[in-house]
């Protein structure tokens, strides 16, 4: 029986998925995060987690030597750079063709269970990426957390220690997610709040943890975190007007003019402030965009990639029926 693998691996976790010649999806399991290779122990950990999803999925079907099991095509989707990640799986990953694509790849094949349209991806960072009918490609943001990353949980967790300094320095109004955070982090005054960062003993990912400290606010009536909630849901929204403009004809009457499909995926999207914000936005620009949540998670655009990769098409309305159980949608801010 040829198999096919698809992989997801991210800053939180690690998907895989298993398919047979039909499109069948036939085994799956996860595992801990996969991404920063760069940083010391990054290349083991990447291994060690590989390894053991694929041996967890594969001991499940079950096939006679999981270890030593040849696929017929695999695809990895990745976090980040995926030049020393490709290096570290032509050595351990036994497929008779591999590919290892940027994350916003696997994760519009998946949105959009193969078709045309446009991802637009915020969890603790942010990037969206479209294809056209005619097979072009484009993607924007994505640029990290240093220079980019905008509308993503980072941002919004930065954006709420900004407005908490603003109101310390008499530059911004008042909020409620002042007494939060210094009653939460167990901080005194924004002097300590800073410490813990610029010290390091808070991380980038303990930043992007407060965005859902955020939408409690706002959820709360807090106008400095609804705004914060609102801007995010516009930055997002450009990133996909932007490549509206680059892939998608321009409309000439909107009446007759053909819809194209706008999907998001990731946590900070459990936010209605922010995905009210963000179809907003996008449909004073174009109303006949389609928005809607990915139609499939990013593990089982890999898994598409993978069968398209030695020629195989899997017809729409099979991709449709692919799930995994445990895997509930995403209904809150967690990122």
């Amino acid at each position: 029986m040829k198999l096919f693998l698809g992989v997801d691996g991210g800053q939180t976790a690690t998907r895989t998925v298993v398919g047979d010649e039909q499109g069948r999806i036939v085994a799956h399991s996860s595992g801990g995060p996969s991404n920063h290779t760069e940083e010391p122990g990054g290349p083991e950990r990447l291994e060690r987690v590989i390894l053991a999803t694929i041996r967890e999925a594969l001991a499940s079907i079950p096939v006679p030597d999981p270890d030593r099991h040849s696929f017929a095509a695999a695809c990895f989707g990745m976090t980040g750079e995926t030049d020393i990640k490709t290096r570290i799986l032509e050595r351990i990953v036994h497929t008779e063709r591999l590919s290892v694509v940027h994350d916003s790849v696997n994760a519009l094949a998946g949105a959009t269970a193969g078709q045309p349209g446009i991802i637009v991806i915020a969890g603790t960072g942010s990037v969206a990426r479209g294809i056209n009918a005619r097979g072009e490609e484009a993607r924007v943001g994505g640029w990290g957390h240093q220079f980019g990353d905008e509308g993503s949980a980072y941002w919004i967790g930065r954006e709420a220690v900004r407005a908490i300094l603003a109101e310390r320095d008499r530059t911004g109004p008042k909020t409620i997610l002042t007494p939060m955070l210094f009653d939460r982090l167990s901080v005194s005054s924004a002097y300590d709040l800073m410490a813990k960062y610029y010290s390091g003993e808070f991380s980038r990912d303990h930043l992007a943890g407060l965005a859902s400290w955020v939408n409690e606010a706002a959820d709360s009536g807090d106008a400095v975190a609804r705004g914060i909630l609102r801007k995010a849901g516009m930055d997002l929204a450009h990133f996909a007007l932007q490549i509206v403009s680059l892939l998608f004809a321009q409309r000439v009457d909107t009446r007759n003019a053909p819809g194209f499909l706008v999907c998001y995926t990731g946590g900070v999207f459990g936010s209605e402030h922010v995905l009210s914000s963000f179809t907003e936005h996008i449909e004073n620009d174009h109303p006949e965009a389609k928005i809607r949540p990915a139609l499939l998670l990013p593990v089982f655009g890999s898994l598409l990639l993978a069968y398209r990769a030695v020629g195989i098409t899997i017809p729409p309305e099979v991709c449709r029926r692919w799930a995994i159980p445990e895997s509930p949608p995403e209904s809150k801010l967690d990122v």
